[in-house]
């Protein structure tokens, strides 16, 4: 993203509530520029500064774009903070130490000490130590300013501070040791914080993972999902987090292929999700990632039934949330559909897909996947048995693979192959694929390629 672009993505990213509350939130004020500006941004597919200063020529505040573009970016951003005061206890209690600033600055101590009983209450119990410590600073300066002898509860409250700021320390030192768990080992010392105790968890759990001892990983995770659920409260109001450890266990579970116990939590946590109300990048993140692994599961399993009700269920979900989510993982999850239903043998819903990457691409996209939806193409027209387009098809390949590098040995064979057997018989096809077969085994396709398109799944269900 460029500097000068940032205004088109937030506007681009804004809810049709968001936008009505910018709108309604400017009413009455001198406005009209800015508001225009915002709608000739908000009408442009992508962000075209030139189009706009055509479009504004004859407008005074044309020449002074740059301020009126920043200027506009801090109403959106006021207009969003005062929409989502309550998005979070994080975001409630940013507000409720900025009335304690401004009451403590007006000399107003006694509703001050109200706000901030209130902010240690909540602060201490959504587990937020960054802004207890902020929380008790203010509790001092005012008991300061209404008992400057009081040196006990100075004290007491300092110690407070202290409290918070370790627990704040310890967190950072976690987030350290997740990053690397080879080269950290923590204390035993139980952690007061959940979050704190769940990133410990997940420092152990990868510390097992990474000695083979799987089973105690699993376990870990299992204990750790326990935890939250018995604190409904923090699940709900750090529920990315739960998400994530659930997704964790997801992914273990799929790689030692315990699909009916995965199929089972795949619910539970969708259930839950249906329970939050509040739609953040983390939560969408996590939901995707959830598709990711439901996805892979139905790649592995290709006599699933309910696959087409998945990918419908992914397709609206990207539709609703679409300025959240970036157009590459759009394109990744339409490359995985078609792959899915070509392993599935259902080549109609694969090419559907296919198509629709294929008519849609930009150069925005990534070029890897392009490649491979293009390798999917000959594969399924192969399967259907259409020789004069699969022959236009591996031409066009052939340039297409010229222009990104050298084409490798494998792809010289598989090109070669698909051109000269499309018209084969059953059982000529059947000896040429034991051939290819043979040829690759000698010369192995590389794994990472394999990731995208399993061409060894489909010689061998060929032989």
């Amino acid at each position: 993203m460029k500097k000068n672009e940032e205004l088109f993505y937030l506007i681009k990213s804004l809810s049709k509530s968001e936008k009505r509350h910018f709108k309604l939130s400017t009413q009455g004020n001198d406005s009209t520029e800015y508001l225009n500006l915002f709608e000739a941004i908000e009408a442009q597919k992508e962000y075209n500064e030139t189009q706009i200063k055509e479009l504004f020529k004859d407008k005074a505040f044309i020449t002074q774009l740059t301020t009126l573009k920043n200027y506009l970016k801090q109403r959106i951003l006021q207009s969003l903070r005062s929409y989502h005061s309550k998005i979070s206890k994080n975001a409630e209690l940013m507000d409720i130490i900025r009335n304690i600033e401004i009451l403590y600055h007006k000399g107003q101590y006694t509703i001050c000490q109200s706000e901030i009983k209130r902010a240690e209450k909540k602060a201490e119990n959504f587990q937020q130590d960054v802004l207890l410590f902020h929380i008790h600073d203010w509790k001092r300066k005012v008991h300061q300013a209404l008992h400057p002898q009081d040196f006990d509860t100075f004290k007491a409250i300092i110690q407070k501070q202290k409290n918070a700021l370790e627990s704040t320390n310890e967190y950072i030192d976690l987030l350290l040791a997740n990053i690397n768990p080879a080269q950290f080992s923590l204390s035993h010392k139980k952690s007061v914080s959940l979050q704190n105790r769940t990133l410990k968890t997940l420092h152990k759990y990868r510390k097992q993972l990474l000695t083979k001892n799987s089973d105690k990983a699993k376990f870990i995770l299992e204990e750790l999902i326990k935890e939250w659920e018995q604190h409904p409260e923090l699940l709900k109001e750090y529920f990315p987090m739960y998400f994530s450890i659930n997704n964790n266990l997801l992914a273990y579970l799929v790689f030692k292929k315990q699909y009916k116990e995965a199929f089972v939590r795949i619910l539970l946590v969708k259930q839950k999700a249906l329970t939050i109300s509040t739609v953040s990048a983390s939560l969408i993140k996590e939901k995707l990632r959830l598709y990711n692994i439901e996805l892979e599961i139905h790649r592995n399993l290709k006599d699933l039934h309910t696959t087409h009700e998945v990918i419908d269920e992914i397709q609206d979900f990207i539709e609703h949330h679409k300025t959240l989510v970036p157009n590459n993982y759009w394109l990744s999850f339409r490359f995985q559909f078609a792959n899915i239903y070509f392993l599935k043998k259902d080549n109609k819903q694969a090419l559907k897909w296919i198509n629709d990457i294929l008519n849609h691409q930009t150069k925005k996209d990534r070029q890897d996947l392009i490649t491979y939806t293009y390798w999917l193409n000959l594969l399924i027209h192969y399967e259907l048995g259409n020789g004069f387009t699969l022959r236009y098809l591996i031409n066009t390949m052939k340039k297409l693979l010229k222009k990104q590098k050298n084409i490798d040995f494998y792809e010289k064979t598989l090109l070669k192959f698909l051109s000269k057997t499309v018209e084969y018989s059953i059982s000529e096809k059947r000896k040429a694929f034991l051939t290819i077969k043979k040829q690759l085994e000698e010369d192995p396709i590389p794994n990472q390629v394999i990731g995208y398109v399993d061409f060894n799944e489909w010689i061998l269900r060929n032989c």
